[in-house]
């Protein structure tokens, strides 16, 4: 029902409300955040570049209305340096705090399908802005599949719909059957690091026809990086060559 209104909201050119603050958002403004909210939402500050862990806790904001700051890296945290995870880079724009953590939670839990969709054209917005950084754009974007089982239950895969306004904007298929999760694990936070990894072996199948040379990973929040890892091993063993993670939020690693 929310998803309705909210289309219908845009299709009618009525105002829409702020989904943070409430306050009326700019007639013909794609997103629903307001001026203000958007400007003061945090972003992260300095990153590794191979899995997008925070460098230094320091945090940004958003100085002007969908202007990122460059997401030039050159360094790699210990971790990284000492065991390199499967995949090749990764992207994240904002830490998972507030208000990042409760909207994602919604997302995925509330059935606010609408949020979702907002997240990702925020995070669409975001890589429009650093296409330069970005340099050359992967073949074919994947969001992390959901077990099936799973999948029914929540009814969406909120990674999905975060992709579909990247891969709108940015003009990247979604190639949403590339790989399949045939494993259904118990959600991964409440899980110590060892047992994350370990209940992901082998938890995803891709398909053997892969023609695709890069592909980014679409995910809604990055904390440990096993689930990631684990389908850029899929996805390596299959034989594609690079494979990048876009993950919208990313949450400090756990110990």
């Amino acid at each position: 029902m929310v998803d309705h209104w909210l289309i219908n909201v845009l299709s009618y050119g009525l105002p829409q409300a702020c989904e943070l603050c409430g306050n009326e958002v700019p007639h013909g403004q794609a997103l629903a955040l307001c001026h203000d909210c958007v400007a003061d939402l945090p972003i992260l500050g300095e990153t590794c570049q191979r899995c997008a862990n925070p460098l230094e806790t320091r945090l940004e904001r958003l100085e002007h209305f969908l202007d990122q700051a460059s997401l030039l890296q050159t360094r790699q945290c210990g971790q990284c340096i000492g065991k390199q995870p499967f995949f090749d880079q990764t992207i994240s724009f904002f830490p998972y705090i507030a208000p990042f953590n409760h909207l994602i939670q919604a997302a995925k839990f509330k059935g606010k399908l609408a949020l979702a969709r907002l997240l990702g054209q925020l995070m669409a917005a975001q890589l429009t802005n650093c296409l330069e950084q970005i340099g050359k754009l992967p073949d074919g974007l994947l969001p992390v599949p959901l077990h099936p089982s799973r999948q029914r239950a929540r009814g969406y895969n909120q990674s999905l719909e975060i992709a579909l306004p990247i891969s709108k904007r940015l003009h990247i298929p979604i190639l949403n059957q590339l790989a399949i999760r045939i494993t259904a694990t118990p959600p991964q936070t409440s899980l110590p690091l060892k047992q994350r990894k370990q209940n992901l072996l082998h938890a995803f199948k891709v398909n053997n026809d892969v023609s695709v040379r890069h592909i980014a990973i679409i995910d809604d929040v990055m904390t440990s990086g096993a689930t990631v890892n684990a389908l850029a091993k899929a996805l390596k063993q299959a034989g594609v060559e690079k494979v990048s993670v876009w993950s919208l939020s990313r949450a400090e690693p756990p110990s």
